[in-house]
Order: C-alpha cells, then structure tokens, then sequence
C-alpha cells in the first residue's frame, strides 16, 4: 500500500514510527534515522547503497519494505541486472513500482545510459520520479505514468490496496480493489516512438507478461534485449511465446526448466 495518510498500527504507532522503529534496528539505523527525519529513507546495503526513497513510498507493514532498505529485494534480479547492463546502456522497466530497479538500472549505466520506466498508478509513478530525484538520478531516469500492453489505447486498471499487486482489469477482479482507466503503450510503440533501444527490459507487470511480449515482438525481433521476467501463473505461455520470438530462458534460481516455474520466480531470457 502506498498512501500519502499515516495510518496507526494495533499499538497506536503511526506508520512512521513504525518505520523508524525498523530502521534503527539495522546496524546503519542511526543514519537511515537521520534520513527519515528529513522524509526519505536511504538503502543501507547491497549494489542499492545509498539509493534514496520518499518515506511514504516505503510502509513498514509491507513484505519488501525490510528487503528493500537493507538492499536485499530481490537479489538475483538485481545481480541479473548488474551481469547484463553494459556501460552507457539502456534500461526499460516495465512495472516499475516506486523505482528500485530502475534506480539501480540508472546506477549500473552510468552518466550516459538511460532508464525508461512505465508505472500505471500515478500516484505510484510520482513516487518513483521522486526517488530519482532523491538519488541524483532524474537526468538518467524517465518515468512514464502508463501501462504496457498487447495493443495501444486504453483500459481499465484495478489498482489494489497494495499498489505493488495492481493490474489490468482483463485478468479479473480481486477484492480490495478500485477501477480506473489507463492509457496502454506497447514496447514496440515506444521503440517508434524515439526511445532508446534497451539492452535490458525486466518486466514485473502482475499477470500480464504474454500481453506485454505479444506488444514487443518487433523490438525483440530487431534488438534482441536481454529480457528479466518475474512470473506470475504465466510460464508456459511466456515460454511459448519467447521460443517464437528465438529466445532462450532458464529461471534465475537455477530450480528446474523454465515452464514449471512457480508464480513470482523470475526468468532470465536471451536471443538463441
């Protein structure tokens, strides 16, 4: 959940007192405190160190919060990332969040590489230009308030409490949720639209990978990207679709083929 309110947990304590209380459990507590004080939060560890969040972006009841401040969300993406990212390189990163990844992508390319960040929720997407901004990082970092889809237009996007697990209405409802109309892009769209070809796209797009591929066929065609995939009850069709598209994909863990892997594993894929 991302909120700009400051909701109270079963002790009274507000959600930034919580998340001071976290920090200052970290043995970096004291100087991730001197930030909160400041309304940011600093990642204490890890190829992320010293990336800068807004503190409202970061609730403390969430699962990645710790993860995220310590440096450790998620590290095999972020070690994917670091292995393919080339000096001067260029990132697109679809379901971008409040922007750690695309953070640490803006890290890894240096001063003339370029991110590329699509975030549907607004409020979510403000968060992440706010974080670039924070880090020092907006002049590589462009945050684009859209979705990324099979097809141009428009649709409906169930955002859910937890933005984090906000999707596309045609893969259903879920409770908790409220509807709103997004534009759609697809990466071949913003490939003819001037972006920069991207050396990498991870995409963590809650269900819709093979909507988001199917959009891309021209990109992959033409750029081969190395590709960062999280899953979510999607393996065999994404698997279908990049073995049309000439790719080859092994899952990030190292735990079995590709096609059985379980919701929330990530892939890594290449041209053959």
């Amino acid at each position: 959940m991302v909120t700009d309110e400051d909701p109270r947990d079963a002790h009274g304590r507000s959600d930034r007192t919580q998340l001071a209380l976290l920090a200052t459990r970290h043995p970096a507590g004291a100087r991730l405190a001197r930030l909160f004080a400041r309304g940011e939060v600093g990642v204490v560890g890890g190829l992320a160190l010293g990336l800068r969040f807004p503190a409202r972006a970061l609730p403390p009841g969430h699962a990645h919060t710790r993860q995220l401040l310590r440096g450790e969300l998620e590290v095999p993406v972020q070690e994917a990332l670091r292995r393919s990212l080339p000096e001067g390189g260029v990132l697109w990163d679809v379901g971008a969040n409040v922007g750690f990844f695309s953070l640490l992508g803006a890290r890894l390319v240096g001063e003339a590489g370029r991110v590329v960040a699509w975030e549907p929720v607004t409020a979510v997407a403000e968060l992440a230009r706010e974080a670039a901004l924070r880090s020092g990082l907006e002049a590589r970092v462009e945050v684009r308030s859209e979705a990324v889809g099979a097809a141009v237009g428009s649709e409906e996007l169930l955002v859910c409490e937890d933005a984090s697990w906000s999707h596309l209405a045609s893969r259903g409802n879920v409770a908790g949720t409220r509807v709103t109309e997004v534009s759609v892009t697809t990466l071949d769209a913003a490939l003819s639209g001037g972006a920069r070809p991207p050396d990498v796209v991870k995409l963590d797009v809650e269900g819709s990978e093979a909507d988001v591929l199917r959009g891309g066929r021209e990109l992959l065609a033409s750029h081969g990207p190395v590709l960062v995939i999280e899953l979510h009850d999607t393996a065999a069709e994404v698997c279908d679709l990049l073995a049309a598209a000439g790719y080859l994909a092994e899952r990030l863990d190292g735990q079995g083929p590709a096609r059985d892997a379980p919701p929330h594993a990530h892939l890594l894929a290449r041209p053959r």
